[in-house]
């Protein structure tokens, strides 16, 4: 099964360590970037041209996984900010819970936000669909897709994960986010670094640096063929 990123475009330090640790930890077959990459990076790619906003370039880059022949029908969907801490034999579902209950902690936290409305137009969809009690699946671990799944879960203006995962009834455990936070309206809810209770941890713009001194240095300091030079 392939592993596929959705990756943005710059040196991107965070991508690498991020192959460091699925290489380590993660049984796979194919290793693909799709939209940008940095010029350290050697493996698969599929470049896709990024002009508009976050969300609307992911949702090209999706498009694209969805429609190549080239990626594995059934794949493992990353973000270039997973992190995966301990070996993992078989990817397991992982949810964060109602989403409603996050609905309603974002419209506290950032009411209006387009993320927030995001959410909200999922929430919306899915019990449209008649799903009741949907549960979150836009945390930030890897997640298992078929391309014929994702392009169902993108016909709508929602977020694709949280509607797949619904949809296609995955199921799965519940777990708190695993994203660290340094700073902003989610500080609160940051993952403990002292406490890594789980096999994933995810850094956003703020915390990657920190992260990658306390922890993935000491992990993965050793580059894969996936890297031209053996920068750390």
């Amino acid at each position: 099964m392939d592993l596929v990123y959705i990756c943005r475009s710059g040196e991107n330090e965070e991508l690498r360590y991020s192959i460091r640790s699925a290489v380590a930890n993660l049984p796979h077959s194919n290793i693909w970037v799709v939209g940008d990459k940095p010029e350290w990076y050697t493996g698969n790619f599929i470049p896709v041209k990024q002009t508009n906003s976050k969300y609307s370039n992911v949702r090209k880059m999706l498009d694209v996984i969805q429609n190549s022949n080239q990626i594995s029908n059934n794949f493992i969907l990353m973000n270039d900010d997973f992190f995966i801490i301990n070996p993992v034999k078989k990817l397991k579902n992982l949810h964060g819970g109602s989403l409603l209950s996050k609905v309603h902690q974002y419209q506290d936290l950032a009411m209006g936000s387009s993320y927030t409305r995001m959410l909200e137009q999922t929430y919306f969809r899915l019990t449209k669909m008649g799903i009741e009690n949907p549960l979150d699946y836009d945390i930030h671990v890897p997640m298992q897709m078929s391309r014929k799944g994702l392009r169902e879960a993108l016909k709508g203006q929602t977020l694709w994960r949280s509607t797949y995962g619904n949809v296609f009834k995955v199921g799965g455990t519940k777990i708190s986010d695993v994203k660290v936070y340094v700073d902003g309206p989610l500080k609160f809810k940051s993952y403990d670094l002292n406490n890594l209770k789980y096999d994933y941890i995810s850094t956003d713009d703020s915390s990657f640096e920190m992260v990658k001194e306390a922890l993935l240095e000491d992990l993965f300091p050793e580059p894969t063929v996936y890297e031209l030079n053996t920068k750390n």
